[in-house]
């Protein structure tokens, strides 16, 4: 009796209906390797939903809640912590996205999730998932990117530079030594991914092949470079940054020979919980062709 009233007054107080109370079908940690990582699955029939959620994303953030609400009458849908975020473990020792990957793979296996899976990614989501495919092509049906990091967009940060040809003022050349020092040295980002050794891996993947894809942009993802060189940057570097993001966008949206290139009317980086319901008509889209 308690605990019911305990449930029944959380539902009062925080305006959650009992409809929008869902139960995981798999909810806890799985060893991996060294380390210990949570996942949470809501519904049973295949092909199963993988979400990879964003830089720093967890599943306790809810930014996918109406997402899985929506779909998970009709698909498995499953998010997951990666190592040091959330309640998962900490990484041990060299942490990279090949890490990253294997362990996806094995907590699947661990979980009980079998192929073939929807791959979601948003933001660097994107990145595991050009991984997965290249490594586990076999086990991925189909692929949607919300708002994704340009696959070449770390590498291409630190390209832009070239000290022996350009002449860089003072704060420049203090920028461009930052730059290239946490490039180079440890990871001193919030998940302690190796980026250097992550873009190696990203840039020897394969494209996606003929596996159904959808690229789905915010309202403003397009960026459109100011032909004048703005103030505080050399014109050099400029000319790269220029480049580089219209190559790398070029490549985002040619990954597949069955690609859908679609834009939200929201303005926000984080789709999922600002305009659900594209991500959903576009995750069934992809449903309805396997």
């Amino acid at each position: 009796m308690k605990t019911g009233l305990l449930f029944l007054l959380f539902i009062v107080a925080f305006g959650v209906s009992a409809k929008d109370v869902i139960k995981p079908s798999v909810s806890g940690l799985y060893q991996v390797d060294k380390v210990n990582l949570f996942i949470e699955c809501y519904g049973e029939a295949s092909p199963s939903i993988i979400i990879n959620a964003g830089f720093g994303g967890t599943v306790e953030d809810g930014n996918w809640k109406k997402v899985i609400q929506s779909l998970h009458k009709k698909n498995r849908v499953c998010i997951y912590d990666r190592a040091n975020l959330g309640k998962s473990d900490k990484s041990q020792g060299h942490y990279d996205l090949g890490t990253i990957v294997e362990h996806q793979n094995v907590l699947l296996q661990r979980a009980g999730i079998q192929p073939p899976y929807v791959m979601v990614g948003h933001s660097y989501g994107s990145y595991p998932i050009k991984l997965f495919n290249h490594l586990y092509p076999e086990k991925v049906s189909a692929i949607l990117l919300v708002d994704p990091s340009l696959y070449g967009q770390f590498r291409s940060h630190i390209k832009k530079w070239d000290a022996k040809n350009d002449t860089y003022d003072a704060d420049t050349k203090t920028n461009m030594e930052a730059e290239l020092a946490s490039w180079h040295g440890a990871p001193d980002n919030l998940e302690k991914i190796n980026m250097r050794t992550s873009s190696t891996f990203i840039q020897q993947s394969d494209d996606f092949g003929d596996t159904p894809y959808v690229l789905l942009w915010n309202r403003d993802a397009i960026w459109v470079p100011a032909n004048q060189t703005p103030d505080n940057w050399h014109p050099a570097v400029w000319e790269r940054i220029k480049k580089s993001y219209s190559t790398e966008l070029n490549k985002m949206q040619t990954l597949s020979k069955d690609t859908k290139i679609t834009f939200a009317t929201t303005p926000e980086h984080y789709i999922q919980k600002h305009e659900p319901e594209i991500v959903i008509a576009e995750i069934n889209y992809l449903l309805n062709k396997l």
